[in-house]
């Protein structure tokens, strides 16, 4: 009876996001919406080998960086990996110093498709979007790899973070996946009103306008795109791998937009 009790009243227990009421931690609103957002994704829990350690350590960084906490290890660019250390530092300090920059270009790729926000321009100088994201995943990927080389098989360091800065190395692309997915399909980041939502913010409407919104409302959510989801997208890779063409690969990319995916990381 105690034990049926405690559960009853636990929140853990309880319904999780819908039921979201603000009263929980921040850090538990993160770790369901992840843990969802990689249900959606192309890269589930444990997709790849066992990874519920990363789905943890990320919730952790997702609360972090949230909660805005200034971070004076953060340097811009390329700097964290061009610029030596002192090698009289200890190696969990060196290695501290490579993990938290390469978080934080974790998450500002995957959640707002931007390197790092310490430079002002979203595209370097001299290369294109697509040039500029490869380099700036590179730079986070080569992060993680030289912040668990400096703690892997070292005694006295944790082998357990070794372990997980090593699967965000190998799969760095994948998790910055699934942030976006968080961002777009979860936490709203990068929504936009629809007209409906836009004409209920102004008050001085007459019946026949709203008549009108309605109606052109009513279209656009019964259009082409309307009600596709994550399976109907791999369906679409799945065709457009056995069968390339023109047009498969315009609506495989029209989906993806839809739904919130880079069409760069599906269509070479």
């Amino acid at each position: 009876m105690v034990t049926a009790q405690l559960v009853s009243s636990d929140p853990v227990y309880r319904c999780l996001f819908p039921d979201w009421t603000g009263k929980r931690p921040l850090s538990f609103y993160l770790a369901e919406n992840l843990l969802e957002a990689r249900r959606m994704s192309f890269f589930p829990t444990n997709g790849a080998g066992p990874d519920e350690d990363v789905n943890i350590y990320l919730a952790h960084a997702l609360t972090r960086f949230f909660r805005g906490q200034a971070d004076h290890l953060l340097e811009p660019g390329s700097d964290p990996l061009l610029v030596p250390q002192e090698t009289s530092l200890p190696r969990a300090l060196r290695a501290e110093r490579y993990r938290r920059n390469a978080d934080h270009r974790l998450l500002c790729q995957g959640l707002f498709d931007y390197g790092e926000l310490l430079r002002r321009r979203k595209i370097l100088y001299g290369r294109n979007a697509s040039e500029t994201r490869q380099c700036d995943r590179s730079a986070g990927a080569a992060g993680y790899g030289a912040a668990a080389s400096l703690l892997e098989g070292r005694a006295g360091q944790n082998q357990g973070l070794a372990a997980v800065l090593r699967k965000l190395e190998l799969h760095y692309e994948d998790y910055a996946h699934v942030l976006a997915v968080l961002a777009t399909r979860r936490l709203g980041l990068g929504a936009r009103l629809t007209e409906r939502d836009l004409r209920s913010l102004w008050q001085d409407t007459t019946c026949d306008e709203e008549q009108s919104v309605r109606g052109k409302t009513a279209e656009s959510e019964t259009g082409p795109l309307a009600g596709h989801t994550m399976d109907d997208l791999l369906d679409l890779l799945l065709e457009y791998h056995q069968h390339p063409g023109a047009k498969t690969k315009r609506r495989l990319m029209q989906v993806a937009e839809h739904l919130g995916v880079d069409p760069a990381t599906l269509v070479a």
